[in-house]
């Protein structure tokens, strides 16, 4: 499936729509203390490579990503990544896993609200992708898409996502208002 949130076809995060990064202690360590404090990027769960610590958190267990998407598209699924395979999860993998998340779609930067896509669970400890159909109510294509991380597995400073993409038909020669016909 086509991923229309990807850094390489031309998506970008919009950050000013886009809660802040979450700010820690980096895993370098001299003498017992840390030498760096690091922060991933909203952009690395647009691209590819999803290793173990290459995520994004965001602070607490709630936040959302706006994404600008290079394409108008009539979206029919998305895939969440959580990264590391079941048998490399520890606990602070799992408790900083997203759990409950909304998808929106919008067709305005400016547009406040969004048409409701679909409400989901991720599961940690199962495949480190997981795709969810969305509610294929919504008949128009879209040219943002919002995620709404809406609590997590228990991690009480953050939430990290790995990899969110976007799958659905692409507008036919750039009609971005166009409508599906049954």
């Amino acid at each position: 499936m086509t991923n229309y949130a990807s850094k390489t076809s031309g998506a970008a995060i919009v950050r000013s729509k886009t809660s802040p990064s979450w700010i820690g202690s980096g895993r370098v360590f001299w003498q017992s203390l840390p030498l760096v404090a690091y922060m991933r990027p909203p952009e690395v769960i647009l691209e590819p490579d999803n290793h173990p610590g290459n995520c994004w958190p965001f602070p607490g267990s709630q936040g959302h990503v706006f994404i600008k998407l290079p394409v108008a598209v009539f979206p029919t699924a998305v895939t969440i990544n959580h990264g590391v395979p079941a048998a490399a999860y520890h606990a602070d993998s799992i408790s900083s896993a997203p759990k409950d998340f909304a998808v929106y779609g919008l067709q305005e930067e400016d547009d406040e609200k969004g048409t409701l896509l679909g409400e989901f669970i991720f599961m940690p400890g199962q495949a480190p992708g997981q795709t969810f159909q969305l509610k294929n109510e919504h008949s128009a294509f879209i040219k943002y898409v919002r995620l709404q991380v809406l609590s997590n597995w228990g991690h009480p400073e953050y939430t990290c996502v790995y990899q969110f993409r976007l799958h659905g038909d692409p507008a036919p020669d750039g009609d971005a208002r166009g409508k599906l016909s049954a």
